[in-house]
């Protein structure tokens, strides 16, 4: 089997389905007007096609791994499906994680981290309603073409579409008088997980307490607004964390 080669050949096969998509959404609208579009169609056209790219992810991100695969990189993927959530969180969250789990991360080094806020995505997968993950693809993909953007996490966090995912995010962890449950339930199921990912017993430096989550948790209220509104256009008063 060939090795497949790196170059920009994998930039110019995505702008090619994406320009048989247009054409193909062009023919389809022109056919839908008695076979004419008119300047004031193709104005109407525009934004509607701009909003659909985000139905297309998996053609991008299919795009994006033979490109990785080619130029034989191991850069990690912070924006795939599966995973902008945990970056999101750790971006809001990260602080309070150190402060909360200092033992842990001392241990087991940045990977406990990294490990953590996967396992607290999912969490926050259990106790959201809707699809948490393809709204905030929809709203990366809405951020990624806006022009001359340099995409990074702090440039998501910056934008509305965005907040108002990871805001959602702690509703079901500020449930008035359901602070000691949702503790427990984090701390078991990101013991549980944990154990599972590194084949581990009942103890282990890398678990967590009781004690610890609800310390990360009062602490992670305070981080997220205080990160959300410093990247806001228009930052709304808070209090510090200390």
């Amino acid at each position: 089997m060939s090795q497949t080669c790196a170059g920009p050949h994998h930039c110019i096969a995505t702008a090619r389905a994406v320009t048989d998509i247009l054409f193909r959404s062009l023919r389809a609208r022109c056919a839908s007007n008695g076979g004419k579009l008119s300047l004031s169609d193709l104005e109407r056209f525009y934004p509607d096609f701009i909003g659909s790219l985000s139905a297309g992810f998996e053609m991008f991100e299919l795009g994006h791994q033979r490109c990785m695969d080619a130029s034989a990189s191991l850069a990690e993927k912070p924006f795939a499906r599966g995973v902008i959530l945990a970056t999101l969180l750790r971006a809001c969250g990260e602080r309070s994680a150190r402060r909360a789990f200092s033992i842990q991360i001392e241990h087991c080094g940045p990977e406990w981290t990294h490990q953590f806020f996967e396992d607290f995505a999912h969490y926050i997968r259990t106790r959201m309603r809707t699809n948490v993950d393809l709204r905030l693809i929809d709203a990366y993909v809405d951020v990624a073409t806006i022009p001359k953007t340099e995409m990074s996490v702090g440039e998501l966090l910056k934008h509305e579409s965005i907040q108002v995912v990871l805001r959602e995010c702690l509703v079901p962890l500020e449930e008035p008088g359901a602070f000691e449950s949702v503790s427990k339930q984090l701390c078991d199921f990101v013991n549980e997980l944990g154990a599972r990912a590194r084949a581990i017993g009942e103890a282990h430096i890398s678990k967590i307490t009781d004690d610890q989550t609800r310390s990360f948790l009062s602490l992670l209220s305070r981080e997220f607004r205080l990160v959300l509104n410093n990247r806001s256009a228009t930052p709304q008063p808070h209090a510090m964390l200390v």
